[in-house]
């Protein structure tokens, strides 16, 4: 009898001791898990000089380093599309469907389903002639005797676009650049107004087109080349994100970052190799 009582009074004590413990361990504060990211959807194409997306299976090139960092600092993760054609990009981030884009130029009908961020100044477009053309033309108004070939999907600086549907009569729209460096270098037109980058990188990657065409003097800027902006879809689940996204864009503005990580990657690529442009 008297093992059984001291019995029951240890297993008492060891059930209290074992009740005490969990109570203090239940005070304790308890270690947070490891915090989600949001993960936003970049949407992109293949885009000579910006971001390199020909077999490979990941993107390359300075877009990508400045969406990178952009991710870093601003506490996202970034994921790739598999390469899409930019119209059928401007139509998921229409809908929500993915959530970024990058260098797009403004308009105000993008404007509306997305927000555009700023972050860099745009290349102007180039006039483009064929080499044995001999004329200089270095003023707009020299244009209203040409006929001209323009890329129908290319949203033109304001200048541009202006000048364009002011003039229906002497423009043809095509669906690409090598649809319009062929009519040109055919002569069934004039010159071809075109994006200075992309039409340059076709030129220079194409064999047959070397050495056949050269850049005219014209400045087609009117002294102002827009900006190129990051854009965040309005209907994205992330669209809240969108004063982070645009603070930490302007950081690297301001602290080089955009310059060291875009511009002088992109200048030091129009270089290799040269394009062949008018003396």
């Amino acid at each position: 009898m008297k093992f059984t009582g001291l019995l029951h009074r240890f297993q008492y004590f060891l059930a209290a001791a074992v009740l005490m413990a969990g109570a203090a361990l239940a005070e304790e504060p308890v270690a947070a898990g490891p915090t989600q990211q949001p993960e936003l959807v970049w949407c992109l194409d293949h885009f000579s000089r910006f971001h390199h997306y020909e077999d490979v299976s990941e993107p390359y090139g300075p877009s990508v380093d400045l969406m990178r960092e952009l991710a870093k600092r601003a506490g996202f993760a970034l994921r790739f599309t598999p390469r899409t054609p930019t119209a059928r990009c401007l139509r998921l981030m229409a809908d929500g469907k993915v959530d970024l884009m990058s260098n797009l130029k403004f308009s105000d009908e993008r404007n509306n389903s997305m927000f555009m961020l700023p972050y860099n100044k745009g290349v102007p477009e180039s006039l483009f002639l064929r080499y044995n053309d001999n004329r200089n033309i270095d003023n707009e108004a020299q244009l209203r005797h040409l006929t001209l070939v323009s890329i129908r999907s290319y949203l033109y600086s304001p200048g541009v676009m202006t000048f364009l549907q002011q003039n229906p009569r002497q423009t043809v729209t095509v669906d690409s650049i090598e649809a319009g460096l062929e009519m040109l270098l055919r002569g069934r037109v004039d010159a071809l107004v075109s994006p200075t980058v992309s039409t340059s990188d076709a030129i220079n990657s194409t064999g047959s087109y070397r050495h056949r065409f050269r850049i005219a003097e014209l400045d087609l800027s009117r002294n102002s080349s827009g900006s190129i902006h990051i854009a965040l879809s309005r209907a994205s689940t992330n669209a809240a994100l969108e004063p982070l996204l645009r603070k930490h864009l302007a950081d690297m503005v301001a602290d080089g970052t955009v310059s060291r990580l875009y511009d002088q990657a992109i200048a030091q690529s129009l270089l290799l190799p040269p394009l062949r442009q008018q003396p």
